[in-house]
């Protein structure tokens, strides 16, 4: 598996998270130097292990099996429709348990999420 789906040398941070959906929110603002926000969703989301700031990202599918001892996420992977996600950021790798993931561009405020929006932008990569 191991399929790589996305990739960016931008600064990203651990931006929102909406518990009723299970939405995890990773952005790369555009005040940064650029003219769109990319953010990344990750749906259905029950396990994450991630640093709150990263220089530089690669998401890819893991191995359902890889790294994670939990039996609660162990009980949650083994459902066909589930994933597991491994995010790439520097010498640092972390794991992310959530249904699928998708990746939009958009011109969102500092203050205003993409969670829960019927249009979170231009999509751009995803798991699906």
């Amino acid at each position: 598996m191991n399929r790589e789906f996305f990739k960016s040398d931008r600064y990203f941070t651990f931006f929102d998270y909406l518990v009723s959906h299970g939405q995890l929110l990773l952005r790369s603002d555009k005040i940064k130097g650029f003219d769109v926000n990319i953010d990344i969703i990750f749906f259905g989301t029950t396990y994450i292990q991630l640093g709150t700031m990263l220089n530089g990202i690669k998401i890819r599918l893991a191995e359902k099996n890889e790294a994670i001892s939990y039996q609660s996420v162990s009980k949650y992977l083994s459902y066909e429709e589930n994933n597991l996600f491994e995010i790439e950021s520097g010498n640092e790798r972390y794991f992310i348990a959530a249904a699928f993931v998708k990746v939009f561009e958009n011109n969102f405020e500092f203050n205003e999420t993409s969670l829960n929006y019927e249009n979170a932008g231009r999509e751009i990569a995803g798991s699906k």
